[in-house]
């Protein structure tokens, strides 16, 4: 197949389906279209494809949910908008990121920026309505979930093409209700006015020695509707909405590539400060992405959760393959 023909071919399936073929144009995607030129991710694609030239590697990439604990990642992603909202270049690159970081879980996208004009992907309010129905679809205790929107947000929600909104109580109705006892939520909410759409009871915070305390949230009555954990992470990101990467971490002369906060803090974190074998504690992150963030007054990061939970909180495990085996 040659690369016209890939970037072109666009593998119709119903969300979060076990249909291989979908995965494997995915990664055939994010590879052609050049994620970020850079020692790490030339490095990660090269073992990548020798990795797959296993005959079933690709089959190994959407887990069989039958029987097994649910891994689904939705990435909810605008970057052109009408009615005086302007263009976010960072939210066509903050996809490709994250499903470079989700290779091993079952990896959907609802985008405006894929290279085809597909309907059933391009995110309304009833396409993304649609895939986080079938992401939470007969949850149960186990299972983990994470959701990533990059786009435009104020105080009324988040903000759609169109320069309507989803609402928090919409979010909390959709995200949170729905939600089994045991089951796990992430959210990443890449845009401005995020500290806690989804009304959280809790506010995490972290000590200089990565302690952890929990404050209440006056944002709702903490009346529960959800049985599930939800660990909301909102960037907040104010004027700091793009980043530009070129970054001494990961050096990319003379080339600007824009993505968000939250994609590019994760993305320097899991495959670049986060050594082997150790744990993706949330309290280590929260540093990164202090740093990272530039935010104006009453625009801070925040982290929220449904509950005061007793062991340390753990991100989901989005990392790639080992940094020392990418440079064997």
């Amino acid at each position: 197949m040659t690369r016209d023909t890939r970037s072109n071919s666009i593998i119709p399936r119903l969300p979060f389906s076990d249909d291989s073929r979908a995965v494997q144009w995915l990664i055939s995607l994010l590879h052609y279209q050049a994620l970020i030129l850079n020692c790490y991710t030339r490095a990660l694609w090269k073992k990548w494809n020798v990795f797959c030239e296993a005959a079933n590697a690709f089959q190994n990439m959407t887990i069989r949910e039958a029987s097994h604990s649910k891994k689904r990642i939705l990435v909810i992603s605008i970057s052109s908008y009408t009615n005086g909202w302007p263009v976010i270049q960072g939210s066509g690159t903050d996809w490709k990121i994250w499903g470079m970081l989700g290779m091993s879980w079952n990896f959907d996208v609802v985008a405006d920026t894929l290279p085809n004009a597909d309907p059933n992907r391009y995110p309304t309010r009833e396409n993304i309505r649609r895939y986080i129905q079938a992401l939470l679809k007969e949850n149960k205790e186990g299972d983990q979930f994470v959701i990533v929107y990059s786009g435009h947000g104020d105080t009324q929600g988040l903000v759609l093409a169109d320069g309507s909104h989803i609402s928090p109580q919409e979010l909390r109705t959709w995200l949170v209700q729905p939600l089994k006892s045991g089951s796990t939520l992430w959210t990443f909410f890449d845009c401005c006015e995020s500290s806690n759409f989804l009304g959280l009871p809790h506010i995490i915070s972290y000590d200089d020695n990565q302690g952890i305390r929990y404050q209440p949230s006056y944002a709702r009555s903490g009346r529960q509707d959800g049985w599930g954990t939800v660990i909301s992470i909102g960037s907040a990101a104010g004027p700091s909405g793009e980043m530009n990467l070129n970054d001494p971490a990961v050096p990319t002369p003379g080339l600007l590539v824009h993505c968000g906060p939250l994609a590019w803090t994760a993305y320097r974190f899991f495959c670049s400060e986060l050594k082997d074998g150790e744990p993706p504690l949330l309290a280590k992150f929260w540093p990164s992405l202090k740093a990272v963030l530039t935010p104006r007054p009453g625009q801070e990061a925040q982290f929220t959760t449904s509950s005061i939970l007793s062991k340390p909180l753990v991100l989901p495990m989005l990392r790639p393959l080992p940094l020392t085996s990418l440079f064997a």
